[in-house]
């Protein structure tokens, strides 16, 4: 395709006329007719959400490619639509979706009512000239058991007898095939087609002698028959990245087993010290690595024992220094510690609970010359902090965009079978969910870290200070004491508003204890009150 192709709606009883332009088209021609099975389009917003809706409901368009006008059918209802615009430019993909299995009734001139199941047709999109995928997808279409031995001849077969057929593909610049699957009642013909290819010797089961299927009735009778066939082509396709029968374990591992064994009177058991290794080779390649078992397995033990022997590995230096951070369950703090101190060599292990004493661990992992491990429990890393939208308005979009990729932030909107990806709104983020925690286009964090210091246009903070008096003392001077507030969201605003120096107020809330350090870097507190109602002072005898 050299370029867009233009659509065009017509209704003559609502005088109504439509028109879009198009960068992809599929069509399948049945019966005289060409029907379309995908299409893109896009234009202004109103008629492109109008052209979509006449399609669905079984309008017909014309379509003018490269100066000649085709009429283009639809299928009733049976589309899935996809529809996105930005307020000045919309989009809208259709795709045909499966069929069901349907029944044609005729009556004949005897009266008699006679039924003829019509063939399931089923639809399939893969790229340009790939035949793997196509197997893939007819495997996925059709329950009868395929195996990657059968692919060509049931390819060729299928197309042969023209149950599977090729669509036509019009693309201003995507390259993929459309692909049509006609199946039978219970897919007789694709069963015809297996049991003619295995009869003729075309296709043959593997493991099968003299083309003849082992009678097989139970799990254990097919495990015992092709047990060992099985194991071999897992093996074949899943090579390990370390084998304790042809490998050895590397110095590394072994000079950590070697101290566990001085340190704690017990060595490794060779199943985990096999597993570290495979753990070490696996960050050595610069790759995240899971390990899965079962309580009492020794995962602390394996995990541990990886990572040091892969840092002493990377390391030039005989006894390098690394500063390691980890988060486990609060439960399991203090196993951590435990277990590394008496498994790593020159290693020391601590548990903090708030970024102060973090800061004070890596300043005597500074002055020391072993390995540090900084043990952090999951709650309290995840209750440190609150959360605030990180995206922003732009202006120029006219929408909010992602503060990594500057991408639009679009939310999904579903209206009688219609989704709908339109602008977020403000309203989108006024909490976090599954829809507005990461950007649709880079997969980065739309939440970010809330701080009382830090200002935002999503959090209003205010912080000011309250005086309140004390009691007269007995030589009649009031003492005074000065306490700092934080108020958010609509308090802050209510705060703005209506709050002075010098006005009677009342204030309902919360302390908060903050650490922080000072300027020599000495540990110091501080106490917030942090608001969560702010009564009216009838008069200033109500007031604190």
């Amino acid at each position: 395709m050299a370029r867009l192709m233009k659509l065009a709606y017509f209704d003559p009883k609502a005088e109504t006329r439509l028109e879009a332009f198009a960068d992809t088209l599929v069509v399948e021609d049945d019966e005289k007719k060409s029907f379309i099975t995908a299409i893109r389009f896009g234009g202004y917003p109103e008629s492109v959400k109008a052209m979509s809706e006449a399609i669905y409901g079984g309008g017909s368009v014309s379509v003018d490619i490269n100066g000649e006008t085709l009429t283009m059918h639809s299928r009733v209802k049976q589309y899935r639509k996809e529809y996105a615009h930005d307020g000045i430019y919309a989009e809208a993909t259709l795709l045909v979706q499966d069929e069901e299995q349907r029944t044609d009734r005729a009556e004949d001139s005897d009266g008699k009512v006679n039924t003829q199941n019509r063939p399931r047709k089923c639809y399939m999109f893969c790229e340009q000239g790939d035949n793997d995928r196509l197997f893939e997808e007819v495997d996925k279409k059709a329950a009868v058991p395929l195996i990657p031995e059968f692919k060509d001849y049931v390819l060729s077969e299928l197309q042969r007898r023209g149950i599977l057929k090729q669509l036509q593909v019009l693309s201003y610049k995507e390259k993929f095939d459309a692909w049509l699957l006609s199946m039978s009642v219970d897919e007789k013909n694709i069963i015809s087609v297996v049991n003619d290819g295995l009869k003729s010797g075309a296709i043959t089961i593997p493991g099968a002698a003299d083309g003849s299927f082992p009678a097989v009735y139970s799990v254990t009778q097919y495990l015992n028959t092709f047990g060992v066939q099985i194991a071999e082509r897992i093996k074949g396709q899943f090579e390990p990245l370390f084998d304790p029968a042809t490998e050895s374990l590397s110095p590394e591992i072994l000079a950590v087993n070697a101290h566990i064994k001085r340190n704690a009177g017990y060595s490794l058991y060779d199943a985990q010290l096999a597993v570290a290794e495979a753990h070490k080779r696996c960050l050595e390649q610069q790759k995240a690595t899971l390990c899965i078992a079962e309580c009492g397995a020794g995962k602390t033990k394996i995990g541990i024992t990886a990572l040091h022997a892969y840092q002493q590995g990377k390391s030039s230096a005989a006894r390098a220094k690394h500063f390691n951070i980890i988060l486990c369950p609060s439960h399991m703090t203090k196993k951590w510690v435990r277990e590394i101190e008496e498994s790593l060599p020159s290693t020391f292990a601590t548990v903090i609970t708030s970024i102060t004493e973090l800061n004070k661990v890596y300043a005597a992992y500074e002055r020391d010359n072993k390995t540090c491990y900084v043990i952090m429990s999951k709650e309290k890393a995840r209750d440190g902090h609150m959360l605030r939208p990180a995206a922003f308005w732009s202006k120029r979009r006219n929408a909010f965009v992602c503060p990594n990729c500057y991408a639009s932030v679009m939310v999904e909107l579903i209206d009688c079978d219609s989704t709908y990806v339109v602008p977020a709104d403000p309203f989108f983020f006024r909490r976090e969910n599954k829809q507005n925690h990461k950007c649709r286009e880079c997969n980065s964090l739309l939440w970010t870290a809330l701080l009382p210091e830090h200002q935002s246009e999503w959090v209003k903070i205010a912080n000011f200070s309250l005086a309140v008096d004390r009691n007269y003392s007995k030589d009649g001077e009031r003492e005074t004491d000065f306490l700092d507030i934080v108020a958010w969201q609509s308090r802050a605003e209510f705060v703005s508003q209506h709050f002075t120096k010098g006005k009677l107020v009342c204030v309902e809330g919360r302390l908060q204890r903050r650490k922080y350090e000072d300027a020599d870097g000495n540990p110091r507190h501080a106490y917030q009150l942090w608001t969560n109602f702010l009564p009216q002072c009838p008069n200033r005898k109500a007031a604190l």
